[in-house]
Protein backbone atom coordinates (compact mmCIF):
# COMPACT_ATOMS: atom_id res chain seq x y z
CA UNK A 1 0.00 0.00 0.00
CA UNK A 2 1.14 3.42 -0.98
CA UNK A 3 1.97 5.88 1.81
CA UNK A 4 0.34 9.35 2.26
CA UNK A 5 2.03 12.70 3.26
CA UNK A 6 0.12 15.54 4.66
CA UNK A 7 -1.70 16.39 8.15
CA UNK A 8 -3.78 13.14 8.58
CA UNK A 9 -1.02 9.88 7.89
CA UNK A 10 -2.81 6.56 7.23
CA UNK A 11 -1.14 4.06 10.16
CA UNK A 12 -1.78 0.99 7.99
CA UNK A 13 0.45 2.41 5.59
CA UNK A 14 3.75 2.03 7.29
CA UNK A 15 3.25 0.09 10.86
CA UNK A 16 3.43 -3.47 11.56
CA UNK A 17 1.27 -4.11 14.96
CA UNK A 18 1.59 -6.94 17.07
CA UNK A 19 -0.40 -8.24 20.10
CA UNK A 20 0.71 -9.94 23.19
CA UNK A 21 -1.56 -11.34 26.07
CA UNK A 22 0.86 -11.69 29.18
CA UNK A 23 2.07 -13.64 31.94
CA UNK A 24 2.49 -12.91 35.14
CA UNK A 25 5.84 -10.78 35.87
CA UNK A 26 6.66 -11.22 32.03
CA UNK A 27 8.94 -8.80 30.73
CA UNK A 28 10.29 -9.84 27.28
CA UNK A 29 8.34 -10.55 23.81
CA UNK A 30 9.75 -11.69 20.94
CA UNK A 31 8.49 -9.65 18.04
CA UNK A 32 9.06 -10.61 14.20
CA UNK A 33 11.27 -7.84 13.53
CA UNK A 34 11.79 -4.23 13.90
CA UNK A 35 14.34 -0.82 13.19
CA UNK A 36 15.52 0.39 16.42
CA UNK A 37 14.00 3.74 17.24
CA UNK A 38 11.33 2.87 15.73
CA UNK A 39 9.08 1.23 17.83
CA UNK A 40 6.47 2.06 19.98
CA UNK A 41 4.72 0.10 22.62
CA UNK A 42 1.41 -0.06 24.49
CA UNK A 43 0.58 -1.53 27.74
CA UNK A 44 -3.13 -2.19 28.15
CA UNK A 45 -4.02 0.56 25.88
CA UNK A 46 -1.13 2.76 27.47
CA UNK A 47 1.26 4.12 25.39
CA UNK A 48 4.69 3.65 27.39
CA UNK A 49 7.73 6.22 27.49
CA UNK A 50 10.69 5.07 25.97
CA UNK A 51 12.44 4.83 29.30
CA UNK A 52 9.75 2.04 30.35
CA UNK A 53 11.32 -0.51 27.91
CA UNK A 54 14.28 -1.31 26.03
CA UNK A 55 13.71 -2.34 22.25
CA UNK A 56 17.00 -2.88 20.51
CA UNK A 57 18.04 -5.88 19.40
CA UNK A 58 15.89 -5.91 16.36
CA UNK A 59 13.61 -8.87 17.82
CA UNK A 60 13.02 -8.13 21.64
CA UNK A 61 10.97 -5.83 23.13
CA UNK A 62 11.85 -6.07 26.81
CA UNK A 63 9.47 -3.86 30.32
CA UNK A 64 11.61 -2.16 32.70
CA UNK A 65 8.80 -3.49 35.19
CA UNK A 66 7.49 -7.39 34.81
CA UNK A 67 2.99 -7.09 33.31
CA UNK A 68 0.67 -8.43 34.83
CA UNK A 69 -1.14 -11.63 33.98
CA UNK A 70 -3.41 -11.05 30.73
CA UNK A 71 -2.22 -7.81 30.31
CA UNK A 72 -2.19 -6.96 26.66
CA UNK A 73 1.21 -5.69 24.97
CA UNK A 74 0.92 -4.60 21.96
CA UNK A 75 4.37 -3.58 19.98
CA UNK A 76 3.96 -1.24 16.59
CA UNK A 77 7.34 -1.16 14.25
CA UNK A 78 7.23 1.72 11.91
CA UNK A 79 8.54 0.68 8.51
CA UNK A 80 9.47 2.95 5.07
CA UNK A 81 7.05 3.71 2.26
CA UNK A 82 7.30 3.97 -0.83
CA UNK A 83 5.70 6.82 -3.45
CA UNK A 84 4.71 6.11 -6.50
CA UNK A 85 2.98 8.75 -9.35
CA UNK A 86 2.32 11.25 -6.27
CA UNK A 87 1.81 15.15 -6.47
CA UNK A 88 3.42 17.04 -3.16
CA UNK A 89 2.27 20.57 -2.78
CA UNK A 90 3.39 23.39 -0.16
CA UNK A 91 6.39 22.28 2.08
CA UNK A 92 8.12 18.93 2.01
CA UNK A 93 11.07 18.05 4.23
CA UNK A 94 12.91 14.74 4.14
CA UNK A 95 15.93 13.39 6.39
CA UNK A 96 17.55 10.74 7.73
CA UNK A 97 19.62 10.43 11.02
CA UNK A 98 21.80 7.66 9.90
CA UNK A 99 23.68 8.85 6.33
CA UNK A 100 22.38 6.10 4.53
CA UNK A 101 20.07 7.34 2.50
CA UNK A 102 19.59 8.16 -1.28
CA UNK A 103 17.20 10.29 -3.19
CA UNK A 104 17.31 8.76 -6.69
CA UNK A 105 15.12 10.80 -9.47
CA UNK A 106 15.90 9.00 -13.39
CA UNK A 107 13.94 8.63 -15.93
CA UNK A 108 13.08 4.56 -16.74
CA UNK A 109 14.40 4.95 -20.07
CA UNK A 110 17.24 2.28 -20.64
CA UNK A 111 19.44 4.78 -21.62
CA UNK A 112 21.14 6.54 -18.91
CA UNK A 113 21.81 9.55 -21.10
CA UNK A 114 18.27 9.93 -21.85
CA UNK A 115 15.83 11.82 -19.29
CA UNK A 116 15.89 14.29 -16.55
CA UNK A 117 17.64 13.00 -13.22
CA UNK A 118 18.38 14.28 -9.68
CA UNK A 119 20.82 12.07 -7.96
CA UNK A 120 21.79 12.31 -4.18
CA UNK A 121 24.59 9.84 -3.20
CA UNK A 122 26.55 9.05 -0.61
CA UNK A 123 27.36 5.16 -1.13
CA UNK A 124 29.46 3.76 -3.56
CA UNK A 125 26.09 2.24 -5.68
CA UNK A 126 25.73 4.08 -9.06
CA UNK A 127 21.98 4.85 -10.30
CA UNK A 128 23.86 5.08 -13.74
CA UNK A 129 27.43 6.05 -14.28
CA UNK A 130 28.24 7.00 -10.51
CA UNK A 131 31.92 7.43 -10.73
CA UNK A 132 32.44 8.32 -6.44
CA UNK A 133 32.21 7.97 -3.25
CA UNK A 134 29.47 11.24 -3.03
CA UNK A 135 27.69 12.78 -5.90
CA UNK A 136 24.94 15.43 -6.19
CA UNK A 137 23.90 15.07 -9.74
CA UNK A 138 21.21 17.02 -11.70
CA UNK A 139 21.46 16.47 -15.19
CA UNK A 140 18.93 17.23 -18.20
CA UNK A 141 18.67 16.24 -22.11
CA UNK A 142 18.22 18.01 -25.38
CA UNK A 143 17.24 15.95 -28.33
CA UNK A 144 18.92 17.79 -31.17
CA UNK A 145 18.37 16.23 -34.67
CA UNK A 146 20.79 13.13 -34.54
CA UNK A 147 22.95 14.48 -31.38
CA UNK A 148 22.21 13.80 -28.29
CA UNK A 149 23.22 16.52 -25.59
CA UNK A 150 23.84 15.72 -22.01
CA UNK A 151 24.16 17.99 -19.05
CA UNK A 152 25.61 17.59 -15.82
CA UNK A 153 25.96 19.11 -12.64
CA UNK A 154 27.67 17.23 -10.28
CA UNK A 155 29.68 17.96 -7.32
CA UNK A 156 32.09 14.92 -6.28
CA UNK A 157 34.58 13.13 -4.26
CA UNK A 158 37.69 11.67 -6.00
CA UNK A 159 37.97 7.70 -6.10
CA UNK A 160 40.74 7.03 -3.15
CA UNK A 161 43.12 5.37 -5.52
CA UNK A 162 43.67 8.58 -7.08
CA UNK A 163 45.69 9.32 -4.18
CA UNK A 164 43.13 12.09 -3.17
CA UNK A 165 40.08 13.02 -1.17
CA UNK A 166 40.00 16.47 -2.86
CA UNK A 167 36.71 17.72 -3.26
CA UNK A 168 35.08 18.78 -6.65
CA UNK A 169 32.13 20.12 -8.77
CA UNK A 170 32.00 19.57 -12.68
CA UNK A 171 30.09 20.82 -15.42
CA UNK A 172 29.58 18.36 -17.48
CA UNK A 173 27.91 18.01 -21.36
CA UNK A 174 27.74 14.53 -23.49
CA UNK A 175 26.95 15.98 -27.03
CA UNK A 176 27.10 12.83 -29.35
CA UNK A 177 27.74 10.15 -26.49
CA UNK A 178 31.32 12.08 -25.93
CA UNK A 179 31.02 13.35 -22.29
CA UNK A 180 33.04 16.80 -22.00
CA UNK A 181 34.05 18.55 -18.76
CA UNK A 182 33.23 22.34 -19.58
CA UNK A 183 33.96 23.70 -15.95
CA UNK A 184 35.55 21.97 -12.97
CA UNK A 185 36.51 23.76 -9.40
CA UNK A 186 38.62 22.14 -6.98
CA UNK A 187 40.50 23.66 -4.05
CA UNK A 188 43.46 24.88 -5.70
CA UNK A 189 42.17 24.95 -9.36
CA UNK A 190 39.40 25.99 -12.03
CA UNK A 191 39.35 24.78 -15.33
CA UNK A 192 37.95 25.13 -18.53
CA UNK A 193 36.99 22.85 -20.62
CA UNK A 194 38.70 20.22 -18.79
CA UNK A 195 39.14 17.87 -21.81
CA UNK A 196 40.31 17.51 -25.71
CA UNK A 197 37.55 19.23 -26.96
CA UNK A 198 38.31 22.63 -29.61
CA UNK A 199 36.18 24.78 -28.16
CA UNK A 200 36.26 28.69 -27.80
CA UNK A 201 36.29 30.40 -24.67
CA UNK A 202 34.10 33.88 -24.31
CA UNK A 203 33.11 36.83 -21.88
CA UNK A 204 30.66 39.04 -22.60
CA UNK A 205 30.42 42.18 -21.05
CA UNK A 206 28.45 45.50 -21.36
CA UNK A 207 27.14 44.79 -24.76
CA UNK A 208 30.46 43.47 -25.69
CA UNK A 209 30.33 39.89 -27.11
CA UNK A 210 34.06 39.77 -26.85
CA UNK A 211 35.19 41.30 -23.73
CA UNK A 212 37.72 38.46 -23.59
CA UNK A 213 37.59 35.56 -26.39
CA UNK A 214 40.04 33.09 -26.47
CA UNK A 215 40.19 31.07 -30.05
CA UNK A 216 41.23 27.28 -28.77
CA UNK A 217 41.56 26.05 -32.56
CA UNK A 218 44.06 29.01 -33.06
CA UNK A 219 45.73 29.62 -29.75
CA UNK A 220 44.65 33.21 -29.82
CA UNK A 221 43.74 35.37 -26.94
CA UNK A 222 41.90 38.66 -27.61
CA UNK A 223 40.38 41.47 -25.66
CA UNK A 224 37.99 43.32 -26.58
CA UNK A 225 39.12 41.78 -30.06
CA UNK A 226 36.46 39.85 -31.75
CA UNK A 227 38.45 37.52 -34.02
CA UNK A 228 42.60 37.97 -33.23
CA UNK A 229 44.82 37.26 -35.93
CA UNK A 230 47.87 37.17 -33.74
CA UNK A 231 48.55 35.27 -30.34
CA UNK A 232 47.55 38.29 -27.86
CA UNK A 233 45.63 41.10 -29.43
CA UNK A 234 44.01 43.69 -26.90
CA UNK A 235 41.85 46.32 -28.72
CA UNK A 236 39.39 49.00 -27.88
CA UNK A 237 37.97 48.92 -31.88
CA UNK A 238 40.42 46.19 -33.41
CA UNK A 239 41.40 46.26 -37.24
CA UNK A 240 43.48 43.71 -39.20
CA UNK A 241 46.82 43.26 -38.78
CA UNK A 242 49.71 41.27 -40.58
CA UNK A 243 52.11 40.33 -38.94
CA UNK A 244 52.71 41.17 -34.99
CA UNK A 245 52.72 38.47 -32.36
CA UNK A 246 50.80 41.34 -29.94
CA UNK A 247 49.07 44.75 -30.47
CA UNK A 248 47.42 47.02 -28.36
CA UNK A 249 45.81 50.19 -29.76
CA UNK A 250 42.95 52.04 -29.97
CA UNK A 251 41.95 52.68 -33.11
CA UNK A 252 40.96 50.40 -35.89
CA UNK A 253 43.78 50.70 -38.15
CA UNK A 254 47.14 48.82 -37.82
CA UNK A 255 49.04 51.17 -39.89
CA UNK A 256 47.89 54.37 -38.55
CA UNK A 257 47.32 53.77 -34.72
CA UNK A 258 48.17 54.84 -31.09
CA UNK A 259 49.92 51.66 -29.17
CA UNK A 260 52.24 49.17 -29.01
CA UNK A 261 52.97 46.63 -31.92
CA UNK A 262 55.66 43.01 -30.82
CA UNK A 263 56.65 41.33 -33.73
CA UNK A 264 58.11 37.74 -33.63
CA UNK A 265 60.57 39.05 -36.49
CA UNK A 266 64.20 38.99 -35.17
CA UNK A 267 66.41 37.85 -38.37
CA UNK A 268 68.97 40.87 -38.42
CA UNK A 269 66.83 43.18 -40.56
CA UNK A 270 65.05 46.24 -40.52
CA UNK A 271 61.61 44.50 -39.89
CA UNK A 272 59.89 45.67 -36.58
CA UNK A 273 60.23 44.01 -33.14
CA UNK A 274 58.72 46.62 -31.05
CA UNK A 275 57.24 49.80 -32.23
CA UNK A 276 55.47 52.43 -30.03
CA UNK A 277 53.28 54.77 -31.68
CA UNK A 278 51.22 57.68 -30.52
CA UNK A 279 49.04 60.26 -31.72
CA UNK A 280 47.83 58.42 -34.78
CA UNK A 281 51.76 58.56 -36.07
CA UNK A 282 53.59 55.76 -37.82
CA UNK A 283 57.17 54.88 -37.92
CA UNK A 284 57.64 56.08 -42.27
CA UNK A 285 56.94 59.88 -41.38
CA UNK A 286 59.40 59.78 -38.86
CA UNK A 287 57.24 60.43 -35.69
CA UNK A 288 57.29 57.14 -33.82
CA UNK A 289 58.08 57.05 -30.13
CA UNK A 290 60.07 54.08 -30.38
CA UNK A 291 61.67 51.91 -32.75
CA UNK A 292 63.25 48.21 -31.94
CA UNK A 293 64.61 46.91 -35.06
CA UNK A 294 65.59 43.04 -35.82
CA UNK A 295 69.21 43.95 -36.58
CA UNK A 296 69.12 45.30 -32.76
CA UNK A 297 69.18 48.85 -33.32
CA UNK A 298 66.74 51.58 -31.50
CA UNK A 299 65.29 54.18 -32.67
CA UNK A 300 63.70 57.43 -30.73
CA UNK A 301 62.33 59.66 -33.42
CA UNK A 302 60.84 62.12 -31.14
CA UNK A 303 63.86 61.46 -28.37
CA UNK A 304 65.12 65.63 -27.98
CA UNK A 305 67.80 66.03 -29.52
CA UNK A 306 69.29 69.03 -31.45
CA UNK A 307 72.21 70.54 -33.44
CA UNK A 308 72.45 74.71 -34.47
CA UNK A 309 74.74 76.38 -36.03
CA UNK A 310 75.58 80.26 -36.18
CA UNK A 311 72.91 81.14 -39.48
CA UNK A 312 75.44 84.30 -40.42
CA UNK A 313 79.10 85.22 -38.65
CA UNK A 314 78.46 87.31 -35.07
CA UNK A 315 81.46 89.85 -35.61
CA UNK A 316 83.39 92.05 -32.84
CA UNK A 317 82.00 90.49 -29.78
CA UNK A 318 82.20 93.08 -26.36
CA UNK A 319 85.63 93.14 -24.72
CA UNK A 320 84.17 95.16 -22.12
CA UNK A 321 84.27 91.97 -19.35
CA UNK A 322 80.09 91.55 -20.01
CA UNK A 323 78.39 88.42 -21.33
CA UNK A 324 77.33 87.99 -25.06
CA UNK A 325 74.56 85.49 -26.32
CA UNK A 326 76.32 83.42 -28.89
CA UNK A 327 73.52 83.24 -31.62
CA UNK A 328 72.33 79.50 -33.40
CA UNK A 329 70.40 80.87 -36.10
CA UNK A 330 70.49 77.87 -38.15
CA UNK A 331 68.76 74.29 -37.28
CA UNK A 332 70.21 71.38 -38.99
CA UNK A 333 67.82 69.37 -36.98
CA UNK A 334 65.71 69.36 -33.88
CA UNK A 335 63.74 66.48 -32.63
CA UNK A 336 60.82 67.43 -30.61
CA UNK A 337 61.06 71.30 -31.69
CA UNK A 338 62.38 72.05 -27.95
CA UNK A 339 65.21 74.94 -29.15
CA UNK A 340 64.47 78.34 -29.63
CA UNK A 341 65.48 81.80 -30.01
CA UNK A 342 69.14 80.52 -29.23
CA UNK A 343 68.50 77.90 -25.96
CA UNK A 344 67.12 74.33 -25.41
CA UNK A 345 64.55 73.78 -23.67
CA UNK A 346 63.90 70.73 -21.27
CA UNK A 347 60.61 69.28 -21.96
CA UNK A 348 60.96 66.64 -19.41
CA UNK A 349 63.32 66.74 -16.62
CA UNK A 350 66.35 64.54 -17.04
CA UNK A 351 70.41 64.20 -17.47
CA UNK A 352 71.48 66.19 -20.80
CA UNK A 353 74.71 65.85 -22.88
CA UNK A 354 75.76 68.69 -24.39
CA UNK A 355 78.40 69.80 -26.81
CA UNK A 356 79.76 73.60 -27.89
CA UNK A 357 81.95 74.32 -30.38
CA UNK A 358 83.16 77.58 -30.89
CA UNK A 359 85.17 78.83 -33.99
CA UNK A 360 87.15 82.33 -33.50
CA UNK A 361 88.35 84.67 -35.74
CA UNK A 362 90.75 87.49 -35.03
CA UNK A 363 91.66 86.96 -31.51
CA UNK A 364 92.84 89.86 -29.35
CA UNK A 365 96.54 88.40 -27.55
CA UNK A 366 95.74 91.55 -25.38
CA UNK A 367 92.94 90.08 -23.71
CA UNK A 368 93.03 89.07 -19.98
CA UNK A 369 91.48 85.82 -20.88
CA UNK A 370 88.26 84.72 -22.84
CA UNK A 371 85.09 82.48 -20.84
CA UNK A 372 83.10 80.07 -23.29
CA UNK A 373 79.68 79.11 -21.10
CA UNK A 374 77.33 76.64 -20.83
CA UNK A 375 74.18 78.24 -18.73
CA UNK A 376 71.36 76.49 -17.56
CA UNK A 377 68.92 77.64 -14.70
CA UNK A 378 71.04 74.73 -12.50
CA UNK A 379 74.76 76.24 -13.16
CA UNK A 380 76.94 77.77 -15.46
CA UNK A 381 79.75 75.40 -16.73
CA UNK A 382 83.14 77.26 -18.07
CA UNK A 383 86.04 77.03 -20.86
CA UNK A 384 88.40 79.56 -20.21
CA UNK A 385 92.13 80.28 -22.07
CA UNK A 386 94.66 82.95 -22.16
CA UNK A 387 94.84 84.21 -25.39
CA UNK A 388 98.66 85.21 -24.96
CA UNK A 389 99.84 83.54 -27.96
CA UNK A 390 102.99 86.42 -28.86
CA UNK A 391 100.57 87.88 -31.32
CA UNK A 392 96.97 88.34 -32.21
CA UNK A 393 95.91 85.01 -33.52
CA UNK A 394 93.77 84.70 -36.84
CA UNK A 395 91.57 81.30 -36.28
CA UNK A 396 91.52 79.75 -33.20
CA UNK A 397 88.86 76.66 -32.46
CA UNK A 398 88.15 74.74 -29.02
CA UNK A 399 85.50 72.56 -27.68
CA UNK A 400 83.94 71.20 -24.57
CA UNK A 401 81.28 69.00 -23.42
CA UNK A 402 78.87 68.59 -19.96
CA UNK A 403 76.41 65.94 -18.91
CA UNK A 404 74.44 68.18 -17.00
CA UNK A 405 71.02 67.85 -14.85
CA UNK A 406 67.65 69.68 -15.98
CA UNK A 407 64.59 70.00 -14.56
CA UNK A 408 61.59 70.14 -16.83
CA UNK A 409 61.00 73.80 -19.01
CA UNK A 410 64.42 74.86 -17.63
CA UNK A 411 66.75 76.36 -20.85
CA UNK A 412 70.62 76.00 -21.91
CA UNK A 413 72.40 78.45 -24.04
CA UNK A 414 75.94 79.61 -24.77
CA UNK A 415 77.50 82.99 -24.09
CA UNK A 416 80.52 84.75 -24.46
CA UNK A 417 82.91 86.63 -22.40
CA UNK A 418 86.15 88.88 -23.24
CA UNK A 419 88.31 91.03 -21.12
CA UNK A 420 89.74 94.12 -20.99
CA UNK A 421 91.02 94.48 -24.84
CA UNK A 422 89.63 95.39 -28.45
CA UNK A 423 86.18 94.24 -29.52
CA UNK A 424 87.75 92.36 -32.87
CA UNK A 425 86.73 88.95 -32.14
CA UNK A 426 84.63 87.09 -34.73
CA UNK A 427 82.58 84.18 -34.03
CA UNK A 428 82.45 82.10 -37.52
CA UNK A 429 79.66 79.88 -38.92
CA UNK A 430 81.60 76.87 -38.38
CA UNK A 431 80.51 76.78 -34.60
CA UNK A 432 78.08 74.52 -33.73
CA UNK A 433 75.63 73.67 -30.29
CA UNK A 434 74.24 69.99 -29.95
CA UNK A 435 72.88 68.02 -27.32
CA UNK A 436 70.12 65.45 -26.57
CA UNK A 437 68.57 63.53 -23.43
CA UNK A 438 70.15 60.54 -22.48
CA UNK A 439 68.61 59.59 -19.10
Amino acid sequence: MAGYLGATPVPQATQHRESFTATSGQTTFATAGYTAGFVDVYLNGSHLSPADFTATNGSDVVLASGASADDVCDIISHSAFEINAQTFTGTTTMSTTDNSENLILKSTDADANVGPRLVLQRDSSSPADGDSTGKIEFTSDNDAGEATVFTTIRSEIDDASNGSEDGQVKFDMIVGGTQLTMLRFKKDEVVLNDGEADIDFRVESDGNPNMLFVDAAENRVGIGHAAPTVPFAVSANPGAVATPVAWLHNSGNVANYDGVVISSVNDGSDAEVLHVRANNNTYSNGNSLMLVRGDGAVTMPLQPAFLVQPASQQNNIGADGNLDVVAFGTERFDQNADFGSNVFTAPVAGKYHFNVNLFLLNLDSAATYYSIRLITNNRAYYFEFDPDFGQDANRFNFSFSVLADMAATHTAGVQILQTNSTSQTDIAIESYFSGHLVA
